[in-house]
């Protein structure tokens, strides 16, 4: 997971309200919203909770060394319950997957910088752990971001004394979440659409060889 510090979201004293991870679930409300999705009132619900978590940090502004994204946090909070909700293997996987996080947060804190790239490998033992024990993409959702969120108050208390900075979420999990979170829904959208094709297709062929008198128009069948 890995402390990000000094920085964090900041630049030359002005937050950057929207950086990559705000930008890409603005762009799939827009495009939900546009389309008329079905998953639309699942993006607004995730709009809904990061203005209320952004309204609070301008209200409650954090003090150092601890910065809390209350915007980020409120997303990663909806969108848990909204997968604990749909999901039936709940508490194996988040035990697994915390364990993992707990075991690289006391690992970066006694040898920090060891492992090259140590955030990027410990995030994929993650993944995979997780899709081993869930089986489901809620259940993969629900454990990762559970996890993520049980381990931020192990950062809290473990890094306490030894930072000058640390936010909360880190903001390599921030992104990582979103952008393997969009990656994998895009990759299953996409493997669906093939397989509508791929029955349509078929569907479309098997009259031309069962011969031409075998279809029959839709309309008609209802009207039969």
């Amino acid at each position: 997971m890995g402390i990000i510090w000094i920085r964090g979201p900041y630049k030359e004293g002005f937050i950057l309200f929207f950086p990559y991870g705000e930008w890409v679930i603005l762009f799939l409300v827009l495009v939900t919203w546009a389309e008329q999705r079905a998953s639309r009132t699942f993006f607004l619900m995730l709009t809904i909770a990061w203005l209320i978590g952004w309204i609070i940090e301008v209200v409650f502004p954090s003090t150092m060394p601890w910065h809390w994204h209350y915007a980020r946090l409120a997303v990663m909070l909806v969108f848990w319950i909204w997968a604990w909700q749909r999901t039936k293997r709940r508490i194996f996987p988040l035990i697994f997957t915390s364990f993992i996080l707990s075991v690289e947060t006391l690992f970066l804190v006694n040898d920090p910088g060891v492992i090259p790239y140590g955030s990027w490998l410990f995030n994929a033992v993650l993944v995979l752990v997780a899709w081993l024990t869930s089986k489901s993409d809620w259940g993969i959702a629900a454990a990762l971001i559970g996890s993520w969120l049980l381990n931020q108050a192990l950062v809290r208390f473990t890094y306490e004394g030894i930072v000058r900075h640390a936010d909360f979420p880190d903001p390599f999990v921030w992104n990582f979440s979103v952008g393997l979170f969009t990656v994998w829904a895009g990759l299953r959208q996409g493997y669906r659409l093939y397989t509508k094709r791929e029955v349509q297709k078929r569907v479309t062929e098997l009259p031309l060889m069962n011969g031409v008198g075998a279809y029959e128009p839709s309309e008609e069948r209802e009207l039969q």
